[in-house]
């Protein structure tokens, strides 16, 4: 299955991968991360979509004030996307009450033409009931992807069953919308943790 690397600022980032394909992490090499520190590479889009609970959210209006993961995926991923998102409500897990206040986790689907909020609130309701999953048009979906140096890939016939092909990357967003850190899939909760540990006490 094809890889593609996106790059960003003359950064240049890990592969942004298809469904199948899974890195491992990388932590740079003086960072006190196992993230890889991507910190004013990209900015959370100016975009509007449909929350799990059916109402509006402005990826870079309602994420103010919190320190945000996002990632891409879609619900009848068979193996990327749940095993990130139960790596992830771990993580979350490990954070004192006021660290998880601070923090939350958002789910842009990247198949919006199956996920309805219903169904991406079912789905991380298996996961963590505080996560929020995010639908929109395809037009906005990938707007927001590509803003972010993630790729999406869907088949031109959509009418059975499918796979879409997105970069597995989690991207660390701070309280001011700016990119901070970016996990790569296979990055364990324990690792998940310890970064946001400190990236909370640096975001207070």
């Amino acid at each position: 299955m094809r890889i593609t690397t996106p790059l960003a600022g003359g950064l240049a980032l890990l592969a942004a991968l298809t469904a199948c394909a899974a890195p491992q992490a990388r932590p740079g090499d003086d960072s006190p991360y196992n993230g890889t520190e991507i910190e004013g590479a990209f900015t959370l889009p100016d975009l509007t979509f449909t929350d799990n609970e059916g109402a509006d959210y402005n990826l870079a209006a309602d994420s103010a004030g919190t320190t945000t993961a996002l990632f891409f995926g879609f619900t009848n991923c068979p193996d990327i996307c749940p095993t990130t998102m139960a790596d992830m409500a771990q993580a979350v897990d490990r954070l004192d009450p006021a660290e998880q206040d601070r923090f939350q986790v958002v789910f842009v689907t990247a198949d919006p033409d199956r996920d309805d909020p219903e169904l991406l609130d079912m789905w991380l309701e298996s996961f963590d009931p505080s996560f929020t999953g995010l639908s929109g048009t395809i037009e906005d979906t990938d707007a927001a992807a590509a803003d972010l140096g993630i790729s999406i890939e869907r088949p031109e016939d959509r009418s059975g069953d499918y796979q879409v092909g997105h970069g597995s990357q989690i991207l660390v967003f701070s309280p001011a919308g700016t990119s901070e850190l970016m996990w790569s899939y296979g990055t364990g909760p324990d690792a998940i943790a310890d970064d946001l540990h400190l990236l909370l006490k640096e975001d207070a």
